[in-house]
């Protein structure tokens, strides 16, 4: 039984040391990695700006569950009677919070993305002259809503006042862009995003850089679809921001979500090829990475379960 809980223990004190360090690095450098990436293309800046927002959580999930947790079976006798350190306690406790957090803002998120569309489906009507990957649905709503909603079956929603003010070239330049986010799974990131167990929130500058490079890139494929579209996106934008009283509900890929537009309209406009990020995150570059961790590990195993008995020690 001890041998259970002070494994338990070590995993998840383990786990928040690693959240912790992961979101302060994060925090301290994500104006600074945004700015650097901005000249970049949108859909390679808004890949590895996601990657990055999951770097704490996996930092953490790995530390725990990939290093402390073998390491601690590999070295630590089934009969130890190692005291119980009540600061170590206190910190696994907040690992465990961490965890139960990222689960519930999750459920959350996932309970109101349901509820919404079927409130919306069922007080919407289908419309079927709009070329769309998903259903599409004219709902009434205050808001100029043009959004994607939903993980495993999406639908998009467009309210009765954006059909009847755009023109048609506009509507098509806004379904575009709302087919970029369903093709890339936008609504899928942000629920993992949000269910990260750790200290980066919503209003981080990672996360809302990632959002506004994800709002790039679907302009971006919708404007390269053809010819003239991205002048049809930039007015629709436009149109769109005008008719707006509000901020948009933030569990969708809205095609607006409230604020300034000037950024969007510019890059839609400009006609520059920026250039494509460096590095580009991988099936293969993820292996290897995870190959090199694994071999490390192993060969400073003894090391590391040295430092873990150390801080074992040293804490009240």
């Amino acid at each position: 039984m001890r041998y259970m809980l002070l494994a338990s223990i070590t995993v998840f004190a383990s786990f928040t040391f690693a959240a912790v360090c992961g979101s302060a690095l994060l925090f301290c450098t994500s104006r600074a990695i945004a700015d650097r990436l901005d000249g970049f293309a949108a859909s390679s800046r808004a890949s590895l700006l996601f990657y990055l927002r999951l770097l704490p959580a996996a930092l953490a999930i790995g530390c725990a569950f990939g290093i402390a947790l073998p390491i601690f079976i590999w070295f630590e006798p089934r009969d130890t009677d190692e005291p119980l350190s009540r600061t170590l306690v206190t910190i696994a406790a907040f690992g465990v919070l961490l965890l139960l957090r990222g689960a519930w803002r999750a459920l959350a998120a996932w309970r109101a993305t349901a509820r919404t569309r079927r409130q919306w489906q069922t007080s919407g009507r289908l419309v079927g002259d709009l070329e769309a990957p998903v259903p599409v649905y004219a709902i009434d709503a205050s808001f100029p809503i043009v959004a994607v909603v939903g993980v495993r079956r999406p639908a998009m929603f467009v309210a009765e006042r954006v059909l009847a003010e755009c023109s048609r070239d506009e509507l098509t330049a806004m379904v575009a862009h709302e087919s970029a986010h369903v093709r890339a799974a936008d609504n899928a990131k942000r629920f993992a995003a949000r269910a990260c167990p750790d200290l980066v929130g919503d209003g981080s500058a990672m996360h809302r850089a990632w959002l506004a490079a994800a709002e790039e890139a679907a302009d971006a494929e919708a404007a390269a679809s053809r010819p003239h579209r991205a002048a049809d996106l930039a007015q629709a934008l436009i149109r769109v921001a005008r008719l707006a009283p509000m901020s948009a509900p933030g569990f969708a890929s809205a095609f607006y979500s409230g604020g300034g537009i000037e950024r969007r309209v510019r890059r839609l406009v400009d006609s520059s090829t920026a250039r494509e990020v460096p590095i580009r995150v991988s099936g293969p570059l993820v292996w290897a990475c995870g190959l090199v961790l694994i071999a490390t590990v192993i060969a400073a195993a003894p090391a590391l379960h040295q430092f873990m008995e150390a801080v074992l020690r040293a804490l009240p």
